[in-house]
């Protein structure tokens, strides 16, 4: 049964002795130990596990840093170690192929069980529940989303948006989420469920801060893809409406027990108990990729039991033309060319490969071609970059040639 550990106000202090708090939790030096510990930053939720279900290990094992790769920075061959250390700033990584783990590491400061938090992987892993909601027949893509969130009926900038644009984040609503100006609409949002200090004057929660701030329209839903972090938010408030029943249960019984967990998860809050499902999500690597293996296995656990629709995972990843201009639109070739963002997803190669993404270098990359799935932690020293991007692409493909 999910348990409240912490609830309300906190203080907030990650460490005391270095002087890591709310405010500072994000800055590049104390990435390695505060993305450990969201749980002394933000009121949190106990999601407990049901029955664990063990990860297979393979026969043969791939040692990633034995690999060489091309240094995205430099451009000269680079050695495994030093990508992983000093471009990636990855802590902990993990391997599946053909259903097996056939890698899984640790460095700096992470440990097998520690809790990481997953960014925005966390948008990718709620998400399913939107999926399992649809079909049992209790909600619809092309229904109106204030159907879902009555608060949203009388705002004029919903109007004719749809579920469906929701999960491709193309409402047409007016956000900027630039992690470089403090001054954006995703710091409003963030200081309003509690990443930082909170102004007295400002909003406060994830409901309220979504029904009266994101409210004006921009363009026409469908459009435009505009990366928007408190939209998943929203599609928790449609499901717990759908459902008839408070999101963190439904996603501890729904999602979590059945992925076969071996430790609790962490899921934190704002102020007044909204789980922050675009982003504070905390587990260790392990159940990261039980929870994540569902999508290399049509659906499946690691049971074989159903737990996510195959269609979801297949009309993610089909080649969608709408999507992708939507998609182009913005993104154009700067990230994944030939891609589109999709059901909370990003798609790289329609048909074959996907990704999930989080800042400071959360993933969880599936090719499904090759039955390869690839995970891991970072605390890459800013949020987004360039330099981010190749050095994952540069990993997803050095591991997916290894492997075959």
């Amino acid at each position: 049964m999910v348990r409240v550990v912490s609830s309300g106000t906190v203080d907030g202090v990650i460490d005391a002795r270095l002087g890591i708090h709310r405010s500072n939790w994000d800055h590049a030096e104390h990435l390695a130990l505060s993305q450990l510990h969201m749980d002394r930053m933000m009121p949190v939720v106990h999601l407990e596990p049901g029955e664990t279900i063990p990860l297979p290990g393979a026969a043969h094992t791939l040692d990633v840093n034995a690999l060489t790769y091309d240094d995205p920075l430099t451009g000269k061959p680079i050695d495994g170690a030093t990508f992983l250390e000093r471009r990636l700033f990855n802590d902990a990584l993990l391997v599946m192929h053909h259903g097996a783990v056939v890698h899984e590491s640790y460095r700096n400061g992470m440990t097998a069980t520690d809790h990481h938090v997953q960014h925005s992987t966390t948008k990718s892993l709620t998400t399913m529940l939107l999926a399992q909601a649809i079909d049992a027949g209790k909600m619809e893509v092309d229904a109106p989303f204030d159907r879902y969130v009555p608060e949203l009926r009388n705002v004029a900038g919903w109007r004719g948006v749809t579920l469906q644009h929701v999960l491709d984040m193309c409402p047409g609503l007016q956000y900027v989420e630039a992690y470089d100006d403090r001054n954006s609409d995703y710091y409003s949002y963030a200081r309003a469920v509690g990443y930082y200090p909170t102004p007295a004057n400002e909003v406060i929660g994830a409901r309220r801060w979504l029904v009266e701030k994101m409210t004006q329209r921009v363009a026409e839903p469908g459009t435009r893809f505009n990366y928007a972090s408190p939209l998943t938010n929203a599609l928790m408030m449609a499901v717990e409406q759908a459902c008839e029943e408070p999101i963190l249960p439904l996603l501890e019984r729904q999602l979590f027990q059945r992925t076969g967990a071996e430790s609790v998860g962490w899921f934190n809050t704002d102020a007044l108990g909204f789980p922050i499902a675009e982003g504070q999500l905390s587990l260790t690597l392990r159940d990261f990729a039980r929870w994540a293996s569902v999508m290399i296995d049509c659906g499946r656990n690691l049971s074989g039991e159903a737990v996510v629709p195959a269609w979801f995972i297949a009309e993610t990843c089909a080649h969608n033309a709408a999507a992708h201009r939507a998609f182009n639109a913005v993104e154009r070739s700067l990230r994944f060319p030939n891609g589109h963002y999709r059901n909370q997803f990003w798609v790289i190669e329609p048909e074959r490969q996907f990704t999930m993404l989080g800042i400071h270098g959360q993933f969880a990359w599936f090719d499904l071609e090759r039955e390869l799935m690839m995970l891991g932690y970072g605390s890459f020293p800013v949020p987004t970059s360039p330099l981010l991007t190749l050095a994952l692409q540069q990993l997803w493909r050095r591991v997916a040639e290894a492997v075959g």
